[in-house]
Formats: C-alpha cells, structure tokens, sequence
C-alpha cells in the first residue's frame, strides 16, 4: 500500500483532520485499501462488525432492512466520510451498506484501529464526536418518517435546493433510491410528484426539480 497516498487522503477527512502528521502515520499503518464497484456490499444489517471505514471516492448508502421486505435508506455517505462507527460499541452492524457507484475505501480492522484509539486520545474524541453528529442525524430521520410522504419529499426538494442554492436543482440519486431514502415505495413517490405538479408547487423532468412555488413548498414541508 502506498503509505504517502494514504496519509494524504486521511488528512482530507474532516474526522482526522485535526491530528498531528504522527498520528496519521499511525491510522495510515492501519488502514487497507479497497476499491469496489457500483452496487457491491460493503457489509450487511447484523453481521459481526469487525471494521470501520472512510469513504474517498464515490458513493455509498447505508439502509435499514425491514420487517415487510422493504429497505429505508438511513443516510448517504459522501467522500471524506467515515461510515460504520458502531462496530466500537455494538458486536454487529446495525444496519447495510453498498456502493453507489464505483468508490474507493479505506477499511479499519477493529482490533487495529482500538489500538489505535488507546494510543490517540484526541481521535478517540474526535470520534465522539462524529458519532453524536450521527446521533443527530438518525434522530431528524426518526422525525422525519413520522411525517407523511408528501411532507418528507418537500423536506428533501428543500434541502437539495439549499445545498445546490437554487430553484432548478438536480437529483443526486435515481427516483428509486429516493423514494428508499424517503422510507416509501416508487408508486407511491410517483404519485406524489405528479400531486406536487398538478398543484403546481414543483415539477421533475428526469433527476431535475424545478421548484415554482417555494412558499407551498415550505409549507408543505410542515418546518
């Protein structure tokens, strides 16, 4: 592994950034490269957690697997993100994961990287935390599936009009993907659109949302 290329995408990360060359030297040591395609399994809901790992390129979504065969998705994980924090606390991942498109990885063996920890107190800090930032995420997302669909797709237009500031913004993720991290199906996404259009608060054409009326748009948010 080239150790220089690694130290250098490990300072990148807004987790280790705070860390002394040393101490990136060490997680450097440390980590194992991996480079996957689009939709492989980085690892699944409630198998034994033995790694955790910092995304560097591409995409990956972690999901929930419910009852009824559907899957939530939780979150989507960036580049420069660490994802899968609880194999320090938990004995199995609590939830999937899987690559959104072809993504570069680093992975960090459990047992490895606690050593790590115990001799790198400011990491183990700077780990806390992400995971209470996680935290808040996970709870916005529990508030968010108590609301309806059209309530929880008016939130997320938002959110990607604000990120890409502007009225006319781009999906990021197929309507598939969306209506998973929406916690819905596709018809009944597509329904929803069509509702949003015929109201004429927002209309789609392909991954573009062009959003005419913000005001019903926030309203319908219910913030």
């Amino acid at each position: 592994m080239d150790l220089s290329k690694a130290e250098d995408d490990l300072k990148r990360a807004p987790l280790f950034a705070g860390l002394a060359p040393e101490q990136i030297g060490r997680l450097a040591a440390v980590a194992q490269p991996l480079r996957l395609a689009g939709g492989r399994t980085v690892f699944l809901q409630n198998a034994p957690a033995d790694a955790f790992y910092l995304l560097v390129d591409g995409g990956v979504k972690v999901y929930k697997s419910l009852r009824d065969g559907r899957t939530a998705t939780i979150r989507h994980v960036d580049p420069g993100e660490t994802f899968g924090e609880s194999v320090l606390f938990n004995p199995a991942y609590p939830a999937s994961t899987e690559t959104m498109a072809p993504s570069f990885l680093y992975r960090f063996p459990l047992g490895a990287f606690r050593d790590v920890l115990r001799a790198e107190p400011e990491l183990a800090l700077a780990l806390l935390g992400a995971m209470a930032r996680l935290m808040v995420l996970l709870n916005r997302r529990v508030e968010e599936l108590l609301l309806p669909v059209p309530a929880r797709l008016a939130r997320y237009v938002l959110t990607m009009c604000d990120e890409q500031a502007t009225l006319v913004c781009s999906l990021p993720i197929s309507k598939q993907e969306l209506a998973a991290r929406l916690g819905t199906v596709p018809e009944t996404l597509s329904r929803t659109l069509n509702r949003l259009a015929r109201s004429g608060v927002a209309t789609v054409d392909g991954r573009r949302i062009t959003v005419h009326d913000l005001k019903a748009l926030e309203r319908l948010a219910q913030l």
